[in-house]
């Protein structure tokens, strides 16, 4: 888990790095800077699309995991995520540039869509917070406003999808056309690897663990 409070302002987090991909802009901008929204410390900063990936060992074998972050965007767009990359190929949940709508893609040098779109009303400038479950050939997404208390074992699933082309990978939140922001990035086994202790300011402490492979 990383929560960025330990990188220093306008440099690229330390905990993170550049992931060779097609899709990687070439005028990607990536930094830690202060909230924007005043609601907490550092936050990561990207501009346009880029695979960013955990700098930890035994990434590239990860297989089933939970994985939670705070994510914001300031224009509507497709803000996306990348998972269980594997050379040029990835599964990919972004929402929509209505910011209305999210869905399930894997990419293999065409966007294959899995399953239909599934409605959310995002908001800009908003932190919401995003939970995605890969277990085996099923994926499952929750999302919720960060500041809503409610665990995310009460939240109904908002999406699932199944596929099972990719077997295991690195994960990366890929950044959108427009200025986006991300915030306490988690991955673990399973529910209680992400529950632990957290600072007044609602920040995590930053700790790295190896997930165990399946």
């Amino acid at each position: 888990r990383d929560d960025f409070e330990r990188d220093t302002v306008g440099k690229p987090p330390k905990n993170l790095e550049k992931y060779n991909h097609q899709h990687n802009a070439a005028d990607f901008k990536i930094e830690v800077v202060k909230d924007p929204t005043g609601k907490s410390g550092q936050v990561v900063h990207t501009f346009n699309y880029a695979l960013y990936i955990p700098t930890v060992a035994g990434r590239d074998d990860w297989t089933d995991w939970i994985w939670e972050w705070d994510w914001m965007w300031s224009q509507n767009g497709f803000p996306g995520t990348a998972f269980r990359i594997t050379g040029g190929e990835y599964y990919h949940i972004s929402p929509r540039n209505d910011n209305m709508n999210v869905g399930f893609w894997y990419w293999n040098g065409n966007w294959n869509q899995k399953g239909a779109l599934v409605r959310y009303d995002f908001g800009l400038n908003t932190w919401n917070r995003f939970q995605v479950i890969a277990k085996g050939k099923e994926f499952t997404l929750k999302i919720k406003r960060r500041d809503d208390a409610t665990p995310f074992a009460a939240i109904k699933p908002l999406l699932q999808a199944t596929d099972d082309t990719l077997k295991k990978g690195p994960l990366s939140v890929a950044g959108t056309e427009q200025d986006a922001w991300i915030d306490n990035f988690i991955v673990g086994e399973t529910e209680a690897d992400l529950t632990f202790p957290v600072e007044p300011t609602g920040k995590l402490a930053t700790t790295w663990g190896k997930l165990k492979n399946q």
